[in-house]
């Protein structure tokens, strides 16, 4: 079926009334991105095929009629129908972009779990097939601040050293071996022989350098931080170097495992529509709706037991009912794994405005106004757990007492002037955000509701606009580098909107943070939350309970960083 005919359905699918719909040709320009040439020679072309009656507008101004002769809910089933049996699944992508209602998605979801589950190709591939609901956004891992995209990198490239999160230990990964002098600030790093790109050119020093250098010096980076204290780098050799930082710093080789420090290729300029890594899987394809991960054969430890992973992008009603570990048996089986969420979701407060969010009393009624337990009651939220920390065993339930918002009003002197609230621009994140709207209609507030997305978050306009904003934060396997990032990244909201007071503070701390043993790192993060709290810098509102369901088959499913699965791992016997 025609995309352009698919579009142009969809598009006047909330008009449409009893198979007829009204509209002007300027519609369909706009849509198709053609010319009112083309518009005309198309609809004739549906028309022809008998798919609709074109009645062109009687006059300048006066809209046109189109009849369709087929229910557009019929066409779905059937085409979903015919795209299943001849397994195309481009096609049926497509049409999972569009927005048509989720009951007919439901209606056909058995066929779609079938068609995008796991496969077995006529070459004997294994091929698990997933779905998201946004555009990717950048690969570049020194860009990269969203855990979806953070985790694909893990994939995609390798690091010297890797952390252990069960021993809480650093262990060699690309270097074998690796050692310091007595002061720690002279690091040397021995190299595996024989690892390759996935070009296939040998990974030496050299790359280590360049990869170091072009942290230290690449415009626009989010990470940095991660080289600052690096003061020369030497090769000395092929399979040997060494890294002089300009003062002590213990934390350093949790840098060296940091998915952001992966190496890259110092032969060809860095491209992330071409990734080129050292990782147990290569980036086969990426357009703008899907893209394709596929197991690197010469990968220097154990291969991945999958072939090749494709994510798909449909729409978020698609992405609900089909998950990319989904049935494939005739039983219609499906196995579920539940697990928090290793990060929290947030209420930010842009103190860099210059806005009545500056005032303590006005952050107080923020948070009272905040119930989260009201508010998963309201909702019909599942599983949850209320956050108060960065990390769930420290989180408790926090005190909510509606009593105190209007008088806190009062006190900050608040006359309904508009507060800006920015979200996320999907189902769950626009109930929330109406949610809180209407809780403030109770008491005066005016909460004035802005819709954002992921690309959005990297532009910095938002600074200037937002007086509040819902977002998340999710740790990698390291939950103490992570912690450090949150503060250190200029991408993340922490940076960007604490009040510069409040940064140097915690600056001062993570210094000590860096120098101490496990249990005073933990005392660190726990004072530096408490500061958070007292102040009303953000409002913690919940740890996330991710459940997931997948095929009985797929064998080995666990959770990996930032609360994906870890596809290395996932296998499927055959």
């Amino acid at each position: 079926m025609n995309n352009r005919y698919l579009t142009m359905r969809a598009h006047f699918l909330e008009r449409e009334a009893k198979g007829e719909c009204f509209f002007k040709l300027k519609e369909l320009e706009q849509l198709w991105f053609c010319s009112l040439k083309n518009v005309k020679r198309i609809l004739q072309q549906f028309e022809e095929a008998g798919k609709i009656s074109y009645t062109p507008g009687a006059g300048r101004g006066n809209p046109s009629k189109i009849t369709f002769a087929q229910p557009f809910q019929k066409e779905v089933e059937e085409a979903m129908k015919r795209w299943v049996e001849n397994g195309n699944l481009d096609q049926a992508a497509q049409l999972l972009r569009l927005p048509i209602p989720k009951s007919w998605i439901a209606k056909v979801s058995s066929e779609i779990q079938e068609m995008f589950g796991y496969q077995q190709g006529t070459e004997s591939k294994d091929v698990l097939h997933a779905f998201i609901s946004r555009d990717i956004t950048t690969l570049d891992p020194l860009k990269v601040s969203i855990s979806f995209e953070a985790h694909l990198i893990e994939y995609l490239g390798d690091t010297l050293l890797k952390y252990d999160n069960k021993k809480d230990q650093i262990l060699p990964h690309l270097a074998h071996h690796f050692e310091s002098d007595s002061s720690k600030r002279h690091w040397t790093f021995y190299l595996r022989k024989g690892i390759v790109f996935h070009h296939q050119a040998p990974l030496t020093s050299k790359d280590v350098a360049y990869t170091i250098e072009r942290i230290k010096n690449s415009a626009h980076s989010s990470y940095q931080w991660l080289a600052d204290d690096v003061e020369s780098v030497e090769c000395a050799g092929p399979y040997k170097i060494t890294i002089t930082l300009k003062k002590k710093n213990p934390f350093f080789l949790r840098y060296i495992a940091s998915p952001n420090f992966c190496i890259i290729c110092s032969t060809l300029p860095f491209d992330e529509q071409e990734w080129i890594g050292t990782g147990p899987f290569f980036l086969k394809e990426r357009t703008k709706n899907k893209l394709v991960l596929a197991a690197f054969d010469r990968y220097f430890l154990e291969r991945p037991l999958l072939d090749e992973i494709h994510f798909y992008k449909v729409s978020h009603d698609a992405a609900s009912i089909v998950n990319f570990t989904i049935e494939n048996s005739p039983s219609n089986e499906v196995q579920k794994k539940l697990g928090i969420e290793t990060g929290f979701r947030f209420l930010m407060c842009n103190l860099r405005r210059q806005t009545i969010i500056q005032n303590v009393s006005i952050r107080k009624a923020i948070y009272h106004l905040m119930d989260m337990n009201k508010l998963a009651n309201e909702l019909q939220w599942g599983q949850w757990i209320e956050a108060s920390s960065f990390i769930n065993s420290r989180s408790l339930p926090q005190k909510k007492d509606p009593k105190v918002i209007l008088p806190l009003l009062k006190e900050a002197g608040y006359n309904g002037e508009p507060i800006t609230l920015y979200h996320m621009n999907y189902p769950d994140a626009i109930k929330v955000a109406n949610w809180y709207k209407e809780q403030g209609e109770k008491y005066g507030i005016h909460f004035v509701l802005y819709p954002f997305t992921l690309q959005d978050f990297y532009c910095q306009d938002i600074d200037q606009k937002a007086d509040l904003i819902f977002m998340g934060e999710v740790s990698s396997l390291d939950p103490h580098l992570s912690f450090l990032g949150a503060f250190y990244n200029n991408t993340l909201l922490f940076r960007r909107m604490f009040p510069l007071s409040s940064l140097a503070w915690i600056d001062d701390m993570l210094e000590l943070f860096k120098q101490g043993d496990l249990r005073k790192r933990e005392a660190i993060m726990e004072k530096i939350e408490e500061h958070i709290r007292e102040n009303n810098l953000l409002i913690f509102l919940h740890h996330p309970i991710k459940i997931r369901s997948f095929h009985p088959m797929i064998k080995d499913v666990k959770f990996h960083s930032f609360g994906h699965f870890d596809f290395s791992r996932i296998w499927i016997p055959n």
